[in-house]
């Protein structure tokens, strides 16, 4: 008798032996779970060198997975004097499955010291209804965890035009009993919206009657505006979070579910063929103007503002171009931005600064804006009053100053002096008189001494007067130090984390600086604009736009872009820098 346990208790411990050297081991956390209710799955193997597990067929057998924890450790072994490193690595994934019935875990793959080892098939019961039910006030039903909570994600529109605003809807259901409530991550995670322009965001909650029961639904709204022809795919929205209840006993029960909406599939058609005038604007639009007064006066200025403004995308929104106006002169577009809250809708203000020249009636035409319409699939025009003005001569205490050339060639520099001014005196020889011929002629030493004090006086009031200049002349400390503060903010750029994130905003406000505008709104056509009227060769244009242009399309492209890419843009940027200060210094000079 003793004999025969001996020989059990062997057997025994050899069976336990055998199972602990076995390579990879599999777990679930439960056989039984509830549609939607998350369970674990643990993986584990020991060996010199342990490979990821492959879990294809557990995608396969309808087994949706999660980003696991992975947890590993190493140790020394000894066998017969000889030592080797032993890795022991475990995988724990967070499981659902969204169908009742039993579901079979199938083999499971793992690569231990280049031999394939594999786990055993588990299964696990999944029922309709969670093991505890909730009690439904007027029906006297059950529901399932994932009627209790759930999410969806939709789009307004499944088929646009390329720059066409798209409004996503990402909504978490909660049903509307009070004893119901979802807990998730921190930070929410957002689908994959690759080849696609981010727009406004909002945020809401309201009630919706679903399959005949009341959910408070939490809306997270997004618009997008497709960046690129083709078929794009807005990506699935997968997030782990848990549905607290109370049961009929009023006892908090609780369930870790995944929360999953399908990936949206859009069609993005290409624009009809350009015509001449078009803003670059694509969607619904409204266009205004106003003119502050008609009836000016020789020399003050007067405000004129445009107004595009309904659902689209803000920065494809060019300033409108106004026309030759040979009796006034027209500084700007000021630009502002205007975004409606828990809405698409945009406004974007081009205000420009109008200063009569001449006296008498005169006309301001017509400006038209031409757009894209996808709801008539064609172009659209909307065109801006025409205002007739009154303008009276200046009194006679203000008087338009041009400083050497033609009014006409001189209008972008007209200044407006106040009274009793002194005339300005274009003849410089005037200010000094010739010397005679027989002037005493003094050696270099007595004409230094007495004027070694007025030449350190000349250099400390010129210093102290381009000090001066620095701090009145907003253009002229812009322009100052434009290139030093772009270079130094390029440098800071590519040494962070995404360089090409900011690169487009760097090189406007550069470019705004040296011109003295604002860099709010600045788009690339309001860039070339602006430069062809600065007379920059054609080339320097083509190169700044160009590279303008790339750079915003890394900005917005919904992916990070790679080092080659990222180093390129950087330089293609600072060449651009150099070249366009140089250039402006010229025009400037």
């Amino acid at each position: 008798m003793k004999h025969g346990s001996r020989l059990l208790l062997i057997a025994w411990l050899a069976a336990c032996a055998a199972h602990a050297r076995e390579p990879v081991t599999a777990s679930v956390s439960a056989t039984r779970a509830a549609a939607g209710e998350i369970f674990y799955i643990t993986l584990h193997a020991n060996g010199s060198d342990v490979k990821e597990p492959d879990l294809g067929p557990v995608a396969a057998a309808g087994v949706q997975l999660g980003s696991p924890s992975v947890q590993s450790s190493t140790s020394m072994q000894y066998i017969n004097g000889k030592s080797s490193v032993i890795q022991s690595r475990a995988w724990r994934y967070p499981a659902s499955v969204a169908q009742e019935g039993t579901i079979t875990i199938p083999r499971i793959s793992i690569t231990v010291d280049g031999r394939e080892y594999f786990t055993q098939p588990m299964t696990i019961e999944i029922s309709r209804v969670a093991d505890t039910p909730v009690p439904v006030p007027g029906k006297g039903g059950k529901l399932s965890v994932e009627e209790m909570a759930f999410v969806r994600a939709v789009t307004d529109k499944s088929s646009v035009y390329q720059g066409e605003p798209l409004t996503l809807r990402l909504q978490i259901y909660q049903l509307n009993t009070g004893y119901i409530s979802i807990t998730g991550p921190r930070s929410l995670p957002m689908p994959d919206t690759e080849g696609f322009y981010p727009g406004p965001e909002w945020q809401d909650t309201h009630m919706e009657n679903y399959k005949d029961q009341e959910y408070e639904v939490t809306e997270f709204g997004r618009v997008l505006y497709p960046a690129m022809p083709g078929e794009l795919k807005i990506g699935a929205w997968n997030w782990q979070g848990m549905v607290r209840w109370h049961d009929t006993r009023r006892r908090v029960q609780s369930a870790a579910r995944m929360f999953t909406a399908p990936e949206i599939a859009i069609t993005v058609m290409s624009l009809p063929e350009q015509p001449e005038g078009f803003s670059g604007a694509v969607g619904k639009f409204r266009f205004t103007a106003q003119l502050a007064q008609t009836a000016l006066t020789q020399g003050t200025p007067v405000r004129l503002t445009f107004t595009v403004s309904g659902e689209g995308n803000p920065n494809t929104i060019s300033a409108p171009r106004l026309p030759d106006l040979a009796w006034a002169h027209v500084s700007g577009p000021e630009t502002e931005t205007r975004q409606e809250e828990h809405s698409p809708e945009v406004a974007k203000t081009f205000s420009y600064l109008l200063t009569p020249l001449e006296a008498g009636t005169h006309t301001i035409p017509s400006v038209p804006f031409v757009f894209f319409a996808p709801i008539i699939k064609n172009y659209k025009t909307e065109q801006s009053p025409e205002y007739q003005v009154t303008v009276d001569a200046a009194d006679g205490g203000n008087t338009l100053v041009a400083v050497g050339g033609s009014a006409d060639a001189q209008r972008s520099r007209i200044q407006v002096f106040e009274e009793k001014i002194l005339p300005v005196i274009t003849e410089g020889d005037a200010l000094f008189s010739e010397s005679g011929a027989n002037s005493a002629r003094l050696s270099i030493l007595a004409l230094l001494s007495p004027a070694l004090p007025l030449l350190v006086f000349i250099v400390l009031f010129a210093w102290l007067a381009w000090r001066g200049r620095l701090s009145r002349d907003q253009g002229y400390a812009r322009r100052f130090y434009a290139k030093n503060k772009c270079l130094k903010a390029l440098k800071e750029a590519r040494a962070s984390a995404e360089p090409s994130e900011n690169l487009d905003v760097l090189l406007k406000v550069f470019i705004a600086d040296m011109l003295n505008v604002n860099e709010a709104g600045l788009t690339s056509s309001d860039v070339e604009d602006l430069l062809k009227e600065r007379r920059i060769a054609e080339d320097s244009i083509a190169m700044t736009v160009r590279v303008l242009r790339a750079c915003e399309r890394a900005r917005y492209a919904g992916r990070n872009a790679g080092p080659e890419e990222t180093e390129a843009l950087c330089t293609a940027t600072e060449n651009v820098v150099e070249q366009l200060h140089a250039a402006l210094q010229e025009t400037q000079s």
